[in-house]
């Protein structure tokens, strides 16, 4: 079969939610034995391995609506394509072959913070064109029953056409099992002695606020502790900055700027005391489990998809409740016994989220036989 794929999200070499379990399924059709066929529809030359299993075709783009709908869809008719994948809510309608694509979070919709402040040209894109793709595709993969139920309440769509597939932890994240090369690390990020972590954006709903408010309790019990906040320094992140010297914690906060997969973000992770992410939205949330990859216990919020993704594997909180987030991260940092109990279980978690199995899991859903 000739699977086409919009591999989009990877072609600048920065793996999203959406470009990682992306990637890591693209890893494994290349070295698969069946006879699958892949085209990879780009607007530039991606930095993936391509030949073999693997064709990347480029097609520029100059607008991207017509790219979606006009040059894509051209696109796939000339090359043949049975089955097109797009790993996000967007599809070629017009495109002549199956189509199945993953809507991993209805976040601009769902979320009062983001629907309520959506312009109106904004909100029709997303109830009419968004609703439009859902509906058409033949099949539909979310990565949670969280999502699922948001995709079906939304959007109307039969949950039957909806499957959940979680997302895949890549390979590089896991123990680091040279001490000094986290500590190199450290020293190339200025991070001296121990410290707590958080690994992503700075929107709204991750809630970064919240965790610089329950660090300020934290401080004052864990003398040299410091908080690690590893993201790019957009969105919020100059509110974060002026609260960080509101809170007088200039010398105990690190903003790092972006970590790429190049940076070998498994040493950040592995040479944390504890990841802290209490969203308040997550459709999945894959850095818990890239921390649990790596042996670090996680303090994640209690809310939409996270106790589905954590399990018993890390410690849930109110994210809205600045003491109960502080009272989590001190009673880790405090109970040895209790680390070695939640760096077990995340171990064992993460592995439910391995490269291969998800996707095998994936192409399998690709296309259900009939009868």
């Amino acid at each position: 079969m000739r699977i086409g794929i919009d591999v989009r999200e990877i072609e600048n070499g920065v793996y999203t939610g959406i470009g990682r379990p992306l990637a890591n399924f693209l890893t494994w059709a290349a070295k698969s034995g069946d006879d699958d066929q892949y085209v990879l529809f780009s607007t530039r030359p991606v930095p993936f391995p391509v030949g073999g299993k693997m064709e990347n075709v480029v097609v520029r783009e100059y607008c991207t609506f017509y790219w979606d709908q006009v040059q894509l869809s051209r696109a796939i008719s000339s090359q043949r394509v049975d089955l097109f994948y797009s790993p996000y809510y967007k599809i070629p309608l017009s495109a002549n072959c199956r189509k199945v694509s993953s809507i991993l979070d209805l976040m601009y919709l769902a979320f009062p913070g983001y629907r309520d402040e959506l312009g109106l040209a904004a909100k029709l894109y997303y109830r009419t064109f968004g609703k439009k793709f859902a509906e058409e595709a033949d099949r539909i993969l979310t990565c949670s029953e969280y999502s699922k139920q948001d995709i079906v309440r939304i959007y109307g769509v039969d949950a039957e056409k909806i499957k959940v597939i979680p997302l895949s932890v890549g390979d590089m994240y896991r123990p680091e099992p040279d001490p000094g090369r986290v500590e190199a690390m450290k020293r190339k990020l200025g991070i001296d002695g121990r410290y707590i972590l958080y690994m992503g954006n700075f929107k709204p709903h991750k809630n970064v606020r919240k965790i610089i408010l329950s660090f300020a309790r934290v401080s004052r019990e864990i003398a040299g502790l410091k908080l690690v906040l590893a993201g790019p320094k957009t969105h919020t992140y100059s509110e974060l900055c002026a609260l960080v010297d509101q809170m007088s914690l200039g010398d105990r906060v690190i903003f790092t700027g972006t970590v790429l997969e190049k940076d070998s973000p498994h040493l950040l992770y592995s040479g944390a005391e504890v990841f802290v992410m209490p969203s308040l939205y997550e459709g999945f949330g894959l850095p818990p489990v890239e921390a649990m990859a790596c042996g670090t216990p996680a303090v994640v919020s209690n809310t939409t998809s996270m106790p589905e993704v954590v399990g018993e594997a890390g410690v849930l909180v109110d994210p809205c409740d600045v003491d109960c987030i502080a009272e989590a991260v001190l009673l880790i940092l405090r109970d040895a016994g209790l680390r070695e109990e939640l760096r077990r279980k995340g171990l064992a978690r993460a592995a439910v989220f391995s490269p291969e199995r998800i996707a095998k899991e994936t192409r399998r859903a690709f296309w259900k036989p009939e009868g």
